[in-house]
């Protein structure tokens, strides 16, 4: 099916995305390559010719050729994964980049809802049916379910290779994990947040200032081009949940030469899904700031302007232009009905 991948990384998120705890759990062979590569955020990379006890490295999961082998059991290999942030899915992207004489002829996938407890006996149901999938490629598929997912079973027919498998949802707040009255990390995608614009992504995008842990590189932020007008960037981040703000964090780690020399946040509660930059009820919370290189700013009590009040949405503003790593937003949730 086709599939707007520039919608869905806009609106979704990689619910497997190792960043977020996604994790390969077991399967059923994986002679040439490790099926933990699957959740690797980073794009698949090539060595040619760079061989192993196995055989040619390869950056993805790979099983031994077993069609048409008398140790046959069963017409296909399979992976079991458990997502970083249990969601509802929209969309799968199978990628086999770089697998072109050793990739599958079809895929399909199931999934499960046992987000607490043993990860045996779960219950699979299909949400991808068996597809035809192209070799040394992005395959992109709709999922038609909205029943809510833990677990994913990816099976390949008959066997080879997939470089990473990318599951596009969104989070399931999990309001049972927060005590009463816990300071939450609002701007966290782990917790249902999401860019939704931004002025500019040329060098990488702001879904990376939502991610949990600290940036593992400068390529793990956010960060635009340099700017050549009077202008400054943005980027507009949907919260996981309306709430009000008590600390933000602003993290330059690792933007040494390319850090903004200030910034400000805009706090703005809609009932709509997606709000507008240009919008008149955009509120002041942190004024214009300097920023240092390379540190973690804290903002709290009479650094802030919103006391008491509930914001759905925050705006970031980097002056003039450069990177920022992570941006933390801590506050109470309110989770409405």
């Amino acid at each position: 099916m086709e599939v707007d991948f520039g919608e869905i990384r806009t609106y979704f998120t990689d619910l497997l995305d190792a960043r977020l705890g996604g994790r390969a759990i077991e399967c059923s062979d994986q002679w040439f390559a490790g099926c933990e590569n699957l959740v690797n955020p980073d794009p698949p990379i090539y060595k040619d010719r760079h061989f192993i006890s196995t055989g040619q490295w390869m950056d993805g999961w790979e099983s031994r050729r077993a069609f048409g082998r008398r140790a046959r059991t069963i017409d296909h290999d399979w992976c079991v994964l458990r997502l970083g942030a249990p969601g509802t899915l929209c969309a799968f992207n199978i990628d086999t980049s770089h697998f072109k004489g050793n990739a599958p002829e079809y895929a399909s996938v199931d999934g499960a809802w046992q987000p607490l407890g043993e990860e045996t006996d779960l219950n699979w149901f299909n949400i991808l049916p068996r597809s035809a999938i192209e070799p040394d490629s992005p395959n992109y598929f709709k999922v038609l379910s909205e029943r809510p997912v833990s677990h994913l079973r990816l099976q390949i027919y008959p066997d080879g290779g997939v470089a990473r498998l990318r599951a596009f949802g969104e989070v399931r707040l999990a309001r049972e994990q927060f005590a009463k009255d816990e300071l939450v990390d609002l701007a966290s995608i782990s917790n249902g947040a999401r860019p939704q614009q931004c002025s500019n992504q040329f060098f990488s995008t702001p879904a990376n200032l939502l991610m949990p842990n600290t940036a593992r590189h400068m390529g793990d932020g956010w960060e635009t081009k340099r700017r050549r007008d009077e202008k400054h960037d943005w980027c507009i981040i949907k919260l996981g949940c309306t709430g009000d703000v008590r600390k933000i964090i602003v993290d330059t780690s690792h933007f040494r030469g390319n850090f903004p020399d200030s910034c400000s946040v805009d706090g703005i509660n809609s009932a709509n899904r997606d709000v507008e930059p240009g919008d008149s009820d955009w509120q002041r919370i942190l004024p214009p700031t300097p920023l240092q290189a390379d540190r973690a700013h804290i903002f709290t009590g009479d650094f802030l302007n919103c006391a008491g009040q509930q914001f759905s949405h925050i705006r970031l503003n980097i002056y003039p232009d450069g990177g920022v790593s992570r941006l933390r937003v801590y506050g109470s949730p309110e989770y409405g009905d």
